[in-house]
Order: C-alpha cells, then sequence, then structure tokens
C-alpha cells in the first residue's frame, strides 16, 4: 500500500481510545486527573486505562459498478494502493476522485454523497484513514455497514461480509493488531438500493467513560445547557442489557425499568450524587418487549406487544409473584414493527395504548385489529378504541388540562416527527387502519379533508429526529421555569425537547424548542423521580443513536441556575407574543433586525418524510417590548395559517447580557386568532 503525503499532513491531534483486555472500572478504582482544560483532562484520565490514537482524517473515494450486486469481490484501484492525488473512471463513466471527509473522531457516515439516486444505487465506496499509536497492542473496534463489507488494517484483511444488510454498529466486534507509529486503515463498502452507511469505533469500558464524563461535566461544561441541568448516568452491572423500554417510580420513590429484552429491574440508590453505586434488582422476566410501564394501586402495569399486563409482587421481595392480563384484545401478526406503547393516565384517570402499524416492504400495514390506533382500555380490559391514522407512535402522555397526545415517528404518510391531540373520531393521516373505523362504529375517513393536522411539527434535524416520550413538567418549579409544559425524547439525537401548547379557536397548537442534547444514549422514556429530577431511560438497538452507549439509565437535576429561554410563543392575530425566562435588554429586543421569521409547510405523501415546501421570509412590523421587560410583542407581515413559523432570535440577550440558550422556536400555526388574545 502507497503511502502519501496527504495522509500523513491529514493527522489531527485528536486523541481516541481503545481497550483490549482491560477490566471493568468501578467507582472506587476510578483514578480522575484534572488538567486546565476538559481534553487534557480526559487525555490524561484516559491514558491510565487505554491505548491513545491520534487520527488523520477520512478520505472517501467512489462510487465503482455494483451492477448486479456480485462486485464485493471485484478489486477496484484503492485496494492496489492508495494515492489520495489519484483519480479513476468510476461507476457508468463518472470521475471519482478521493475528498477529505470533516470528522474529529468515529463518526457514522452516510455514503449516499455522489450525486443522483443512479450513482447512489449499486455502487462500491472505499474509506481511508491513517492513525498513529505511541505502542503495539490489540484495540477492539465495532463496526457495521448498509450493505456489505470489507476492512483492512497495514494491508490485511479482517472483515469480509458479502451481504446486503441495515446498518447496525454492531455487526462487527474485531480486535485489530495495531503498532507503534502509522497504521492505515481502508474499508470498503457496497451498496445495493437504499441506505449506504458505514461507522466503525473503538469499543471502551461504558463505565470508564460514564464515570469520566461526570466529572468532566462537572468540571468542564461543554455546553451552555449544563450550567443549568446536570447528567448523571444511574450505572447498570456490566451483565444487564439495559435497553430501556418503560420506566416508572415505585410509590416508595425508587425507579423501575422495563427493558426490551423482556426484564423489569427496580433501582435502588438511584439518587446518590454521583449514582456509581446504583443496585439493579430483578423484578420480572420473560416479558415480550415491553415498551411502557406505569405504576398503578394493585402493581406495575406494563404494555407487551400483545397485551396490557399488571405485576404484582404479593409479598413485597421486590420481585413480581402474579402477572396477570389486563387487557389483550388487540392483534398481533408477528410482524416485526408491531410495537405497543404505553399506558398512561389521561386528566380522568383512564389509561391508554397506542400500536404501531406493522412494516410491509416500503409501507405501514394494519394486518390485525387496531394496529395504527390510540385506545383506551376500561376498567374491565375492554377497549375503546379512540382515534386511527398513527404509524408509529412511541410517545404518550397528557397535557395540564388532560387532554392526550402522542408523538408519531416520520416515515411513510409522516413528513417529520409530529404531536397530535388525541380524540375520539380523529384521523391523523395515515391510511393502514383505516379498515377499523367501522368496527369502532366510527365514520371513517373520507380523504385528505379529515386529516387533522399535528399540534406540534418537529422541524427534522432541527428538533430530532425520532420523536419519543411526552412527559408534563408538574413539578412545581423543581425542574426549573417550565411548569405546565411538555418535554419530548428524540431517540436518535440522544436529546430532549421543550413544548408549549395553547389551544385557539378550539384547536391545540405550539412551539417546540431544543432543551438538552448530549445524553448517552437514545431517549425513550421520561418520569420524574420525587426530587423533581427527570428520569431518562434510553436505548439505540434497531435504531442508530447519538452518545456514546447503547443503552442506559440517567437522571438530569436542575442546578438552580435559571437559564434565559423563551418561554412562550402565543399566537396574536398580526404575529406573535413571545415571553422569555427573564428581563431581556430592551434597547436590543426592540430592534426589528433581530427576528428572522419563516414560514414553511410539508408535503401529504406515502414516501419515507417529506421535504419542506412553500417557504416564505416574513418582516416584523414593529416590536414592543414589555413594561417587565420579559415579553417582547411582535408584529408580523403575512403570516399563514397551515404552516410551522421559524422565530429565530440574533443578538436578543438578558438585562445582564446573557445569551439565549435556543435562540430558535418553531411555532406550528393551525388557526390563526381574529381577535386580540
Amino acid at each position: 500500500m502507497r503511502r502519501t503525503s496527504r495522509i500523513a499532513g491529514g493527522l489531527a491531534a485528536v486523541v481516541i481510545i481503545g481497550v483490549a483486555g482491560v477490566a471493568a472500572v468501578g467507582a472506587d478504582e476510578f483514578n480522575y486527573v484534572k488538567r486546565d482544560t476538559r481534553r487534557a483532562t480526559r487525555e490524561a484520565t484516559l491514558a491510565q486505562y487505554t491505548t491513545p490514537l491520534e487520527l488523520g482524517a477520512w478520505y472517501v473515494i467512489g462510487p465503482f459498478d455494483n451492477a448486479g450486486r456480485d462486485k464485493h469481490d471485484i478489486v477496484y484501484p484503492p485496494e492496489v494502493g492508495i494515492d489520495l492525488a489519484a483519480s479513476y473512471e468510476g461507476k457508468d463513466g463518472r470521475l471519482a476522485a478521493w475528498e477529505e471527509i470533516p470528522d474529529d473522531a468515529w463518526m457514522k457516515h452516510d455514503l449516499k454523497r455522489f450525486g443522483d439516486e443512479a450513482a447512489n444505487t449499486d455502487g462500491i465506496a472505499y474509506l481511508a484513514r491513517r492513525f498513529t499509536a505511541p505502542r503495539d497492542g490489540v484495540v477492539t473496534f465495532q463496526m457495521g455497514s448498509d450493505d456489505g463489507l470489507k476492512v483492512w488494517l497495514n494491508g490485511r484483511l479482517h472483515v469480509d461480509a458479502d451481504v446486503y444488510r441495515g446498518f447496525n454498529i454492531q455487526d462487527h466486534t474485531v480486535e485489530l493488531p495495531i503498532r507503534a507509529g502509522e497504521n492505515t486503515l481502508l474499508v470498503k463498502v457496497t451498496q445495493g438500493v437504499g441506505g449506504w452507511d458505514f461507522q466503525m469505533m473503538p469499543v471502551v469500558d461504558p463505565r470508564l467513560l460514564t464515570l469520566l464524563e461526570y466529572h468532566l461535566n462537572r468540571d468542564f461544561p461543554e455546553s451552555p445547557e449544563l450550567r443549568h441541568y446536570q447528567m448523571m448516568t444511574i450505572l447498570e452491572p456490566p451483565s444487564i442489557v439495559l435497553e430501556v423500554g418503560g420506566l416508572a417510580v415505585m410509590p416508595d420513590g425508587r425507579p423501575v425499568v422495563t427493558t426490551r429484552r423482556g426484564d423489569a429491574f427496580v433501582v435502588e440508590n438511584a439518587y446518590e450524587v454521583p449514582p456509581f453505586n446504583a443496585v439493579y434488582k430483578r423484578f420480572a422476566s420473560g416479558l415480550h418487549e415491553p415498551l411502557g410501564a406505569a405504576w398503578d394501586e394493585d402493581g406495575l402495569l406494563v404494555v407487551q406487544r400483545g397485551e396490557l399486563t399488571r405485576l404484582v409482587d404479593v409479598d413485597g421481595d421486590d420481585r413480581a409473584d402474579r402477572y396477570e392480563t389486563v387487557s389483550e384484545p388487540w392483534g398481533v401478526s408477528g410482524n416485526y414493527h408491531e410495537f405497543a406503547f404505553g399506558p398512561e393516565r389521561d386528566g380522568q384517570g383512564r389509561w391508554w395504548v397506542t400500536l404501531n402499524v406493522g412494516f410491509c416492504g416500503s409501507l405501514g400495514k394494519s394486518l390485525v385489529p387496531w394496529r395504527g390506533w390510540a385506545l383506551i382500555v376500561e376498567e374491565d380490559g375492554a377497549l375503546t378504541p379512540v382515534c386511527g391514522g398513527l404509524r408509529s407512535p412511541n410517545g404518550l402522555g397528557r397535557n395540564a388540562a388532560g387532554d392526550m397526545f402522542c408523538c408519531d415517528n416520520q416515515g411513510d404518510w409522516v413528513a417529520t416527527n409530529k404531536m397530535m391531540h388525541l380524540d375520539f373520531g380523529d384521523w391523523h393521516g395515515h391510511p393502514a387502519g383505516d379498515t377499523w373505523y367501522d368496527e369502532a362504529d366510527m365514520a371513517p375517513p373520507r380523504g385528505e379533508e379529515d386529516f387533522k393536522p399535528p399540534a406540534i411539527w418537529f422541524p427534522y434535524d432541527r428538533v430530532g429526529r425520532s420523536a419519543s416520550d411526552i412527559l408534563l413538567d408538574d413539578t412545581g418549579g423543581k425542574f426549573g421555569p417550565f411548569e405546565g409544559q411538555l418535554f419530548v425524547g428524540d431517540q436518535y439525537e440522544a436529546s430532549i425537547a421543550r413544548v408549549f401548547l395553547e389551544r385557539v379557536d378550539g384547536v391545540y397548537q405550539g412551539a417546540c424548542f431544543r432543551f438538552l442534547k448530549g445524553l448517552d444514549s437514545g431517549v425513550n422514556r421520561l418520569a420524574w423521580a420525587p426530587d423533581g429530577s427527570l428520569l431518562v431511560g434510553m436505548t439505540n438497538r434497531g435504531w442508530w443513536s447519538h452518545g456514546p452507549r447503547a443503552w442506559g439509565l440517567q437522571r438530569v437535576v436542575y442546578t438552580h441556575v435559571e437559564p434565559f429561554e423563551i418561554k412562550t410563543v402565543e399566537v396574536q392575530p398580526d404575529g406573535f407574543l413571545l415571553t422569555f425566562t427573564g428581563p431581556v435588554d430592551e434597547v436590543l429586543a426592540a430592534e426589528a433586525k433581530r427576528y428572522d421569521i419563516a414560514s414553511f409547510t410539508y408535503e401529504r405523501w406515502e414516501k419515507y418524510g417529506a421535504p419542506e415546501i412553500d417557504r416564505r421570509s416574513h418582516a416584523v412590523t414593529s416590536c414592543a417590548v414589555s413594561r417587565d421587560g420579559r415579553s417582547v410583542r411582535l408584529r408580523i407581515d403575512g403570516l399563514r395559517a397551515g404552516r410551522v413559523v421559524e422565530i429565530s432570535l440574533d443578538g436578543v440577550v438578558r438585562d445582564d447580557g446573557a445569551s439565549l440558550v435556543h435562540p430558535e422556536a418553531y411555532y406550528t400555526l393551525n388557526v390563526i386568532p381574529s381577535a386580540p388574545r
């Protein structure tokens, strides 16, 4: 393999670590070495346990031909020798040349980067990277690809998988022999149709990283968010795969977690600071992917794929002695996508569940009763159908008025993630479950005129990619200045969003905001601890997420340093009233140039997701700051109903000069009021 100065010159002063044969690190054995900066502290601490690798950039080239999807073993020029200055004839006569990919670590790479769809179908791409190590050693990596994969290190083939598959970082775990000095990676990824991805990353003891991140976030907060909210990981033992499906709090305050693999655990010592001595006690096992949990007067309610079950601890030993079927009148066909979510109580004390559609080909299907519906479970276990048109409603919760909402995930007939108000007879736009309206004794949807717009659209990538749980802030201010608002998890981003809702002419609508990012894994479930801190249950199997871990349980604690945020956005006949968590600088906030307003909507179609369309900018014609400095009344030209209004602030600061933690809001404008409010 020919070395070039361009690879060597691309080395970056970034230290990433790999572990081979290193014992799990417990809190008692962890040695934190504090330096002047976060990075120096991280490097000094990890150097005691790991092999530091100085990374160069990734480079990518392609596409080369994979017509017939049988060219996994064809040798293209990058396999003969890496010359980053060279270019070659690629697929369909296209020019293939090496291109640098910005990457400061081991991120996931989307290889659909070569132009039109034809160029990104039936192709082959190569990636190359050089790194240096201070000594010989063995580093364990996880890696995955969509589709096939070959990986060479220093000219030796270590992975050879001629397959067509979806992406999973856990597809391969490989021990790579690292040599002192320079090392060169070459990766080949084949492509059929659809996704085209690759990622590899060192396997690191998650307990080590968790201990380190706790100290780093305390001493060197990476983002403004961490000044106001501290994240603490409630470590599970290495033997537990804590893919959180459900999360609840027992009457005595202890968290209880259900896992996607069918277990339930009671967690003791969860509220210690730092929480590194938690004890996980198995409460139940043998459940069928329980994706929700709630405590009622008689035990733990869990939603399995096929039923709502109550787990009862008869003798008080923290072990379920009785598994009671509460309700099971919905269908299960065996389709992998038939998840079930809940239970959640509404303001009248009724239990609700929501049911995923199946997935066949590229479209959702309701193969058995009530798939794609929201349902109420009556006291006798009977089901009361409420509304259909749902796709993947992994998120269910009530607002302060007791009305029920759910989040649906982007996909066919769902342009982007959304939050919907659930009411009897509604149709939320996915046609798969339409067949059950007659059985529910409801009028079936006639078409687009019956589509109920969501209360909230979450703009894709700006406020998450995969919305999950909904949780009402009823903590009485223990979690900050957002009492009565909703928090919404995001599985892909490992983040939490915030939602303000209002009802205008009987229609729910409102604004969403970013709130907190950087959690350990994909956020799936949210629950309040007795002290008003936020418990967060996480998982990413099958749905890739940001974050250093594949699962886990965290606690988010308010530091009582109040964030400066846009607290609410209330619509007016000719604009909006923005309220802030603190008084603004009145001079700056009164300048129209500080506000950038645009609106857009989405296509309604059966394709997976949809683009933003009909985007327009809007002029701010006046700004009026309230006497107390906490509100700004904006008059805006040309507002349109049925649009998402993007509100971006630039230079609006608190009266002491503090910047907004999140200067954007996205308001779903279903109705424009006719009179001032």
